[in-house]
């Protein structure tokens, strides 16, 4: 890891749109320092915006415990704790029964160590979703949970957005400036990547080649065929609102998920502006044209 990390070390997100997904080595540690920040806040704000999303279905009291059981599980922070040190009947207050604690924060952590915690707190967030849906599931119809998560996902990014803008140093207007905040989001992990073609800073596509539902959460068995068919099926109305005022098309796989040689999982197509909703409607099918591996053109220095 310490050669990635050395390559390149931006202190922020000024630059071109990079054509990566979830490339936090190639940025400084104060940059991650900072990142890390507002995923922790983020990850603390995931249960407000589940519990405001789905008690107008079920009630505040029982969507509060929906929450808690999440808490104690895939949503519970894990740090080292190893403070108290006493026999049965233990007065805590007792000093002689106390041992210096280990608080270790965010910023005392090498560059090395910040990755570690950043993907860590990728996979948490992932997985605290997948955990909250099953619980949702138990008390609301499936149709309905799902129906209700793009209002829940815009609850997320409004509260996200503005501080990672402020990580980035970015004011985001473009689809480029967007797909660096969506790259490099919590949701913005390792395991969505592929080929992006940028046409211009707003008419984007990305050949999706790898997708963390299909394979890695699949083969964990987080994700059953089913549930991994409707995440792509909602995927669309869930995306959405990471691209403010843009438009975002999704050629979704087959729904067997076999796939041809070259073939990518999906295919994205991000627009802005109607010349550019245009010309990705006139162009050719995007399956077929990923197939051929298009290459990735270079970011124009403004948009057409």
């Amino acid at each position: 890891m310490a050669n990635e990390t050395e390559e390149l070390n931006y202190d922020d997100y000024t630059h071109d749109f990079m054509g990566k997904v979830g490339n936090i080595q190639d940025f400084s540690r104060d940059f991650l320092v900072g990142l890390a920040r507002v995923f922790e806040d983020t990850l603390n704000f995931v249960p407000y915006a589940h519990v405001t999303t789905y008690s107008p279905k079920v009630g505040i009291n029982a969507a509060m415990d929906v929450a808690a059981a999440v808490s104690r599980a895939g949503m519970r922070q894990v740090m080292p704790m190893g403070r108290f040190i006493a026999p049965p009947g233990w007065d805590w207050k007792n000093a002689q029964y106390q041992a210096i604690p280990f608080d270790v924060q965010t910023e005392d952590l090498t560059k090395e160590g910040l990755i570690r915690l950043i993907k860590s707190y990728w996979d948490q967030y992932l997985k605290g979703h997948n955990y909250f849906i099953d619980q949702w599931t138990k008390i609301i119809p499936e149709e309905d949970v799902w129906l209700g998560l793009p209002d829940m996902y815009q609850l997320i990014i409004d509260y996200e957005y503005p501080k990672l803008a402020k990580v980035f140093k970015i004011e985001p207007v473009h689809v480029v400036d967007f797909l660096k905040l969506a790259t490099l989001s919590i949701d913005g992990t390792l395991g969505y990547g592929g080929e992006y073609i940028v046409y211009n800073p707003d008419h984007v596509v990305l050949n999706m080649r790898r997708c963390e539902v299909l394979q890695k959460y699949t083969d964990e068995g987080l994700y059953p065929p089913e549930r991994a068919w409707m995440n792509c099926t909602f995927e669309q109305r869930i995306s959405a609102p990471f691209f403010p005022g843009c438009k975002l098309d999704i050629n979704l796989p087959p729904k067997d998920f076999k796939f041809a040689e070259n073939e990518p999982f999906c295919v994205w197509t991000y627009t802005r502006g109607e010349e550019n909703h245009q010309a990705a409607a006139a162009a050719p099918d995007p399956r077929l044209s990923a197939m051929k591996k298009i290459p990735i053109m270079p970011v124009s220095s403004s948009p057409s």
